[in-house]
């Protein structure tokens, strides 16, 4: 049946078209997310190539980035991360493991029992702490103080 003249036809949904798991097939034809992140390492060694030989232009990152299913702005992040370090570019957009390597110290668990789990307090502790130190050391962030369990 024709629809009514004016009215538009709905298009026809294909069942799973639209998930983002890792065998479905986007909406628009690209490929399945569990592929993008398998083609990350060599389109960030493809961009380097361009890089190093100074043909390297927005254009092809656009393109990668279209194509990976990130931001330019990400493809970009990739290509700083991966100039310095070979682990990010075999691994682009992998998380660094020195973000989960705070634990919670006898240092910290005084001062903490102390303030009765003012997790503020301690955090203002360990700042001025570590400024007092020679050469100033770095102090956990407010966010991973609360997060680690005393």
């Amino acid at each position: 049946m024709l629809p009514a003249p004016g009215k538009k036809r709905r298009p026809t949904r294909v069942r799973g078209a639209d998930t983002e798991d890792g065998d479905a097939v986007r909406a628009g034809g690209g490929l399945p997310a569990a592929s993008r992140t398998t083609l990350r390492a060599p389109a960030v060694r493809r961009l380097l190539a361009l890089r190093a030989r100074k043909e390297l232009t927005a254009g092809h990152v656009r393109v990668a980035a279209d194509a990976l299913g990130v931001s330019e702005r990400t493809v970009w992040r990739w290509l700083a991360a991966a100039q310095s370090d070979e682990t990010a570019a075999a691994y682009p957009g992998a998380r660094s493991r020195a973000d989960a390597s705070f634990t919670i110290t006898p240092e910290v668990r005084g001062p903490l029992a102390l303030r009765k789990g003012n997790v503020r307090a301690v955090h203002r502790e360990l700042i001025l702490r570590a400024a007092r130190q020679s050469p100033p050391a770095d102090a956990p962030s407010l966010t991973t103080l609360h997060r680690d369990p005393p």
